[in-house]
């Protein structure tokens, strides 16, 4: 009579037995000794130079603490005030410094300027601000101030300086601005809402 060996282990054949498979078979679980001692061993404590030494309040203001990570050395993350007059990184921060600010050299031409500053004019005498005003309170919808700053050859905040629309033209625009709001959403109306909340407590410096 000959047996017959399986070829699976016994361990995986324990699905066959339940009762068999849930009394024998430990689980793995951590058990208090094991977090205690886990939690003792991640306890360390922290280098002594990171705590500042108890000084008075007279020198309060001249105490610096300077406490770098651990890394190699560089003139670019260790202030020169921390460097002995003889290190020679001294040089190589200068060096930086000069490469990062190339236009504080007082012999450095500048670049370019992108766009040329508007220069200032006083041409308009009294007759032609006399001129402009009277020709925005006669017929505010057609000198409107961008047409006035073009016939003048001024700016349209120098015409808003020295004159206003009449009452019948704010009405308009008044109404126009009515008009486009009451097709916005709820949406852009509590935003609207927001923003001039926040205008007002930018006022209060809140």
């Amino acid at each position: 009579m000959s047996l017959a060996v399986p070829k699976r282990p016994v361990t995986n054949l324990l699905f066959l037995y339940p009762s068999f498979a849930h009394g024998n078979v430990p689980a793995v679980r951590r058990h208090e000794s094991s977090t205690r001692r886990t939690t003792k061993r991640l306890r360390v404590k922290p280098d002594p130079s990171s705590f500042a030494p108890a000084v008075t309040a007279d020198q309060l203001q001249q105490h610096v603490v300077f406490n770098p990570p651990s890394s190699s050395p560089s003139p670019y993350q260790t202030p020169a005030v921390f460097l002995p007059p003889s290190d020679p990184r001294r040089s190589l921060l200068a060096q930086a410094h000069d490469h990062a600010n190339p236009y504080t050299q007082p012999n450095k031409r500048l670049p370019p300027p992108i766009e040329k500053s508007a220069e200032k004019r006083y041409h308009l005498k009294e007759e032609e601000v006399a001129e402009i005003r009277r020709l925005r309170q006669e017929d505010p919808f057609t000198w409107s101030r961008k047409k006035l700053a073009q016939k003048f050859d001024c700016s349209e905040f120098f015409v808003a300086m020295i004159c206003e629309a009449s009452p019948e033209r704010k009405a308009q625009q008044q109404r126009a601005l009515d008009e486009i709001k009451a097709r916005w959403g709820n949406r852009r109306r509590h935003a609207r809402e927001d923003r001039q909340k926040r205008r007002v407590l930018w006022g209060r410096d809140e």
